[in-house]
């Protein structure tokens, strides 16, 4: 396949907290087209907007000029791509290859955060909605206001818990102490160190440590861990994560339906469907009535 033609230009995802993104067109010679999104996280991805356009002018030569097929996409290793930009292009040349077929939806969880008062808010919207799991962001809050939370909701959904590092070791310690072992799925990064996680006791999830350790082994030998949770917008290309006999979660980063499907298309292409996803964060862009400033969207990656 060749692509005959590449264009790609920066649009606003949402205009209350000035979220970007890049959609990138490529057609075939017979007219076939496929749109994907490159959107880099602000804060968290190693590159920025700028810097993705860039990369993409650098590569449209080779991009053009390459014949590809499904083995071909491996190049794509060697042309040094951020990973927005390698899951951006990788996910256009794959659906050019294989066009997408109709697939039922993704199991997703919803995603909770921000006060308290908004957080039972969403509760019972996604409760309303027929969601069964939940994930809650509680970093930001201290161990009595998060135990009061958590008490409020856990009769009502099978929770995910997140505390994204904010946390001492003890602290999450006497967080967990209250509740039977498995009461939850699991509790995202729950110690501010690393590693601590070794020798935690409790179902864990590793999030920001697959992106600061190349060396996982460690970690690995835990029965605690549970799951590891992956932004493919933020680590892309992550095959070496696929065959460590640990439960893979994919979560988006808050981009548009066209990214959110990028991820859904990955998630059966991998196999990963009969587990659920992290895809609940476009609720936070349809519902005005919400004011969720630029440092809560980056704060809140699902």
């Amino acid at each position: 396949m060749i692509i005959k033609s590449l264009k790609f230009q920066p649009f606003l995802i949402d205009s209350c907290c000035l979220r970007r993104g890049i959609l990138l067109q490529l057609s075939r010679e017979d007219g076939k087209i496929a749109t994907a999104e490159i959107s880099p996280l602000p804060g968290y991805s190693t590159e920025t907007l700028d810097e993705a356009l860039q990369q993409l002018q650098k590569i449209s030569k080779k991009l053009l000029t390459t014949w590809w097929t499904k083995q071909a996409l491996h190049n794509l290793d060697n042309l040094g791509l951020c990973s927005s930009v390698y899951f951006g292009v990788e996910s256009a040349l794959f659906d050019l290859l294989e066009p997408p077929v109709e697939t039922p939806p993704c199991l997703k969880y919803a995603l909770l955060f921000g006060s308290p008062d908004e957080i039972l808010h969403r509760a019972d919207e996604v409760y309303e909605e027929g969601y069964v799991k939940a994930k809650i962001k509680l970093g930001h809050f201290n161990l009595s206001s998060a135990i009061d939370l958590v008490d409020k909701l856990r009769d009502r959904f099978q929770l995910r818990l997140d505390l994204n590092r904010k946390w001492k070791t003890a602290d999450s310690l006497a967080f967990c102490q209250r509740y039977p072992q498995d009461h939850f799925d699991y509790i995202e990064e729950p110690t501010s160190t690393p590693k601590d996680l070794i020798h935690f006791p409790y179902p864990f999830a590793l999030d920001e440590t697959l992106r600061d350790h190349k060396d996982l082994t460690p970690f690995l030998k835990s029965e605690h861990l549970k799951a590891l949770i992956i932004k493919p917008t933020m680590a892309y290309p992550f095959t070496h994560l696929l065959n460590l006999g640990v439960p893979v979660v994919l979560t988006s980063s808050f981009e548009s339906p066209i990214g959110i499907a990028q991820i859904e298309r990955l998630i059966y292409r991998l196999g990963l469907q009969n587990s659920y996803h992290g895809l609940d964060t476009l609720r936070y862009f349809e519902n005005k009535n919400d004011t969720l400033s630029c440092c809560e969207l980056e704060t809140a990656t699902s």
